[in-house]
């Protein structure tokens, strides 16, 4: 039977490194559609051999770089398991020949980290899943994008062992934008929500889809304070708000500005190459993707149940309930 998944020839063929990351997703794809979830590292060979487009001069040193790329998937996988532990939803055995999928019935933690593999490898960023009949409905793409900011709103509160927020638009209470400013600020006091008369008319977030809160019993500035952006697009490099929560956001929105440091961090689904992260963070500020959220999720589990108020955590499980419903019925299509 032919995978719905696809694995582009072209991102591991002439002279650019190849995708690692990308053939890593492909055996998880692949595992976690299958009816008997599991992958096989060789499985990278014939799909990089079944979409080639073009014959080649070198066709030794071509059979090469696939076995590279296949070698290379299974060392990002076993990379992955070791950075998050029972977060991870998949695991290879000894041999790193076969990917196994885990999580038929994922907790949170999988969950945050199968919702960010399916925004990943949407058509609009990869051709993974194409034109493939598993590819999400414009519907649950809208569905998986609420999900992943409320993922990245319990990641943020357990990023600094606080409270949270989930501000971006649309709000999951519905409120207004200076109504939901000035909620938060209620407990927060440092500072007043107080619009200058030049601030935009109406505001959607202004760019803040998070703020997260580690306050200290005495009341006073000078706390712990994360703001996110959550960005799920392929253009998601080209939206960083270093600049936005230092100089733009607190200057329009309150009078007196507050004199906490605002940390500016980014929220994304995919996973990123060791060698690009360093001018991530240069450019962005802190950033949580798909290797980090899901441990900082279950972390935030625990804080919940602690009495920790971090919003919209009630609505994880419905999302972990679409992943799991996402793959039984492809199973069931197969």
């Amino acid at each position: 039977m032919t995978s719905p998944v696809y694995l582009p020839a072209d991102e591991f063929s002439g002279t650019n490194p190849p995708n690692l990351d990308l053939a890593a997703d492909y055996l998880e794809m692949v595992a976690a559609l299958s009816p008997v979830g599991q992958s096989y590292s060789s499985e990278i060979v014939d799909a990089l051999e079944m979409t080639a487009d073009r014959e080649f001069e070198d066709v030794n040193d071509e059979i090469e770089k696939r076995e590279v790329a296949a070698a290379g998937a299974v060392t990002r996988i076993r990379l992955r398991q070791r950075a998050l532990g029972r977060a991870y939803p998949f695991e290879t055995d000894e041999s790193g020949s076969t990917v196994s999928f885990l999580a038929q019935t994922p907790d949170l933690g999988q969950a945050a980290y199968l919702v960010s593999l399916i925004l990943s490898n949407l058509r609009a960023i990869t051709p993974l899943l194409g034109e493939s009949e598993l590819h999400p409905s414009k519907e649950d793409e809208k569905a998986l994008r609420e999900y992943f900011q409320y993922f990245a709103t319990a990641a943020l509160a357990a990023e600094v062992g606080g409270r949270a927020w989930s501000f971006g638009f649309p709000r999951p209470d519905g409120s207004g934008f200076l109504a939901k400013l000035a909620h938060i600020w209620s407990d927060l006091k440092d500072g007043a929500v107080d619009p200058h008369p030049s601030a935009p008319a109406s505001p959607k977030d202004d760019k803040v889809d998070v703020f997260a809160w580690r306050e200290h019993a005495d009341g006073l500035p000078g706390f712990l304070f994360a703001v996110a952006q959550v960005a799920t697009g392929k253009d998601w490099k080209d939206k960083p708000i270093r600049s936005q929560v230092k100089d733009v956001f607190p200057k329009r929105w309150f009078s007196p500005v507050p004199v906490t440091e605002w940390i500016a961090y980014h929220v994304v689904p995919f996973a990123r190459p060791d060698g690009d992260f360093r001018d991530d963070v240069l450019v962005l500020g802190n950033v949580l993707h798909r290797i980090r959220v899901p441990k900082r999720v279950l972390e935030a589990e625990k804080l919940s149940k602690q009495g920790l108020a971090i919003e919209a955590f009630d609505q994880l499980q419905a999302a972990a309930d679409w992943v799991s419903n996402y793959f039984a019925s492809a199973k069931a299509q197969a």
